[in-house]
C-alpha cells in the first residue's frame, strides 16, 4: 500500500445465527450432502431451492435438530445442536417455527387463525395480545 493511502474500514461482519460445517447426511449408500458449509447472518434472508430428492428438507430437519446429520456441526444463534441437553433444545426451539411441505393448514379455519393455533399451544398470550 502507497504510503499517502489511509488503511480501509473493515465493516464488522455479524456472526451467523446459523452456521453449518462439513455436514454430511446420507441414506444408505444415497448421499444427500457431502461436506456442505453454510451460513445465514442477521437480516440476511435465504431461499433453498433445487430439484426434487436435492436435499432441502433433509437440510433444514437437519439445522432444527429432527434429523441427525452423519458428520458435521450444527450451530443456531452460538449453540452447536448436538451438544444441547433437552431442556436446552427446547428453548432453542422456541425460536423458530416450521411448517413442513405437506403439512397442511385447517381448512375450516382463516389464514389467520392457523397462524394463531401455534401461539396459542405454546405461549400464553393474553386475548388482547391475539385479538
Amino acid at each position: 500500500m502507497p504510503q499517502h493511502e489511509a488503511p480501509r474500514e473493515q465493516a464488522a461482519t455479524p456472526a451467523p445465527i446459523i452456521r453449518v460445517r462439513g455436514l454430511v447426511n446420507r441414506f444408505g449408500d444415497q448421499i444427500v450432502h457431502d461436506g456442505l458449509d453454510l451460513d445465514v447472518r442477521p437480516g440476511e434472508i435465504l431461499g433453498v431451492v433445487g430439484g426434487s430428492g436435492t436435499g432441502k428438507s433433509v437440510l433444514m430437519r437437519s439445522i432444527i435438530g429432527l434429523q441427525q446429520p452423519i458428520a458435521g456441526e450444527i450451530e443456531v444463534f452460538g449453540k452447536r445442536m448436538d451438544q444441547l441437553d433437552a431442556e436446552q433444545s427446547k428453548d432453542l426451539r422456541r425460536h423458530w417455527g416450521v411448517l413442513f411441505q405437506d403439512g397442511a393448514l385447517f381448512g375450516a379455519l382463516t389464514v389467520t387463525e392457523n397462524v394463531e393455533v401455534p401461539l396459542r399451544e405454546f405461549f400464553k398470550f393474553d386475548e388482547p395480545f391475539m385479538a
